[in-house]
């Protein structure tokens, strides 16, 4: 799907490009993100534990105690996660309300090796009591106590790791909802950028369905030398056309004189006692006057020529029925007419008047009493005109041979074999259908499918 739909492919190309520069933004953030919790941490713990050194105090046996609870109220519940613990250099200590009696705030290797009293900050990484902890070791010497107090005073990583999903889940909201907006503008973007194409599409549309004889020229002047293009082939496509329906016409009439001199010809030579080379002759000019009349028929097709054409059913069954139940094998006919008549489509009228006038002359030749012609809607875009009769039908064999030129299937019946041979050809130059089915009367059943149009007066 994606390799044939231009809008298709360059939505998934902006969706695929945003996610990846979200994803990594997202990351991004998250990690600098960690850095300043961590950060804040860091420091809440270091105002912490010197907020501690001056609480301690010492009771009459010289052990250490705290005048009152620390700010942070995380300190007081056992095993919270947030622990300190008091040391001075006589071995005494005091420790948090969150340590229950089993627990302690244990050093490093390395920190025990580095008994050193000297005064000394000192951030590290611990297995505290309650899981991995960051953990400020803090050696002072208080002038009101009169000894080295250390001060060992931590948070458990798991704190930092609730506060960071927390904060993930924001981010990760947030950055949805972002990337969705911008999914959405590179939509709207890219539906609003192809509207000229979509434009164009449809401008070609009505060209081919004939409701137009160019392309629109207020294009975007990007696209503007492919329309340019388009005209001119277009304009070159209708020149050629009339010129070869000239050129058809005229090659035609050419041919009318030597081929009536050679038929003239052929009655001498029957007079004269050559009957068999006369008839040969006859035929021959018969066939050739035969295919003259069929590419002269041809010619005068002006379906792509009159480009924007339509027709009113009606008036060109009233026309018709009228000439023929006047004239011809029609005279003693009747004709009936079913459905919407006022429907319009798009074929020039003299087209379908010769269109109709053929499928109307056939009815009218083969049936016993009635022609019916009924309209009626095909589908939403095209209209069904079925011509029937009440003869003796075409066998099912015969039915795609009587289109072809000059079959007759009666040659006690009147006519040349030319008729349903153009109506054919005219069909399919208005991208139309034309087939024989049975008729509901008894006899055969024409049905032609033709566009619908709008009419002028309402477009």
């Amino acid at each position: 799907m994606l390799s044939r739909n231009f809008r298709a492919r360059m939505i998934a190309v902006a969706a695929i490009w945003i996610s990846i520069v979200l994803f990594a933004s997202g990351l991004g953030l998250s990690i600098i993100i960690r850095r300043v919790v961590e950060a804040h941490f860091d420091h809440d713990l270091l105002d912490h534990a010197r907020e501690l050194v001056d609480l301690v105090e010492l009771d009459q046996t010289q052990r250490p105690f705290i005048a009152r609870n620390l700010s942070d109220p995380r300190f007081s519940p056992a095993r919270s996660g947030m622990y300190w613990q008091v040391v001075l250099q006589n071995g005494e200590s005091a420790r948090s309300p969150s340590l229950d009696d089993d627990l302690f705030l244990s050093l490093t290797p390395d920190q025990i090796r580095d008994g050193s009293p000297s005064p000394s900050t000192v951030l590290t990484n611990v297995e505290g009591p309650t899981g991995p902890m960051r953990m400020i070791r803090n050696i002072s010497e208080p002038s009101r106590l009169g000894q080295t107090v250390e001060v060992r005073i931590g948070a458990d990583e798991r704190l930092i790791s609730d506060e960071m999903q927390h904060l993930n889940l924001t981010l990760m909201a947030m950055l949805g909802i972002l990337a969705l907006a911008m999914v959405g503008t590179a939509y709207a973007q890219v539906v609003y950028g192809l509207r000229p194409l979509q434009r164009m599409s449809r401008a070609i549309v009505d060209v081919r369905s004939g409701k137009t004889m160019r392309l629109p020229e207020d294009l975007p002047e990007e696209i503007m030398p492919l329309v340019t293009e388009l005209n001119g082939m277009i304009t070159a496509n209708l020149t050629m056309v009339d010129r070869a329906r000239v050129l058809a016409g005229n090659f035609a009439h050419a041919l009318k004189t030597p081929l009536a001199i050679l038929d003239e010809e052929a009655t001498r030579l029957g007079a004269s006692g050559q009957e068999s080379h006369a008839r040969i002759l006859s035929e021959q000019c018969a066939r050739m006057a035969l295919l003259i009349d069929y590419q002269t028929a041809r010619a005068k097709a002006s379906a792509i020529a009159n480009a924007g054409a339509c027709s009113v059913v009606a008036d060109v069954l009233r026309s018709v029925i009228n000439t023929y139940s006047r004239f011809g094998p029609g005279h003693d006919r009747r004709f009936e007419v079913e459905g919407a008549t006022d429907v319009v489509v798009a074929c020039d009228t003299n087209d379908l008047t010769e269109l109709i006038g053929n499928l109307l002359d056939n009815a009218a030749k083969w049936a016993r009493d009635r022609v019916v012609i009924s309209i009626e809607d095909f589908d939403e875009n095209t209209v069904s005109i079925t011509v029937e009769d009440d003869g003796p039908g075409i066998p099912i064999e015969q039915r795609a041979r009587v289109f072809d030129v000059g079959t007759r299937l009666d040659e006690t019946k009147p006519g040349t074999g030319l008729g349903l041979a153009i109506a054919r050809d005219l069909t399919s130059l208005y991208d139309g259908r034309l087939w024989i089915d049975d008729s509901r009367i008894g006899g055969a059943a024409l049905k032609l499918t033709l566009r619908k149009k709008i009419a002028p007066s309402e477009s």
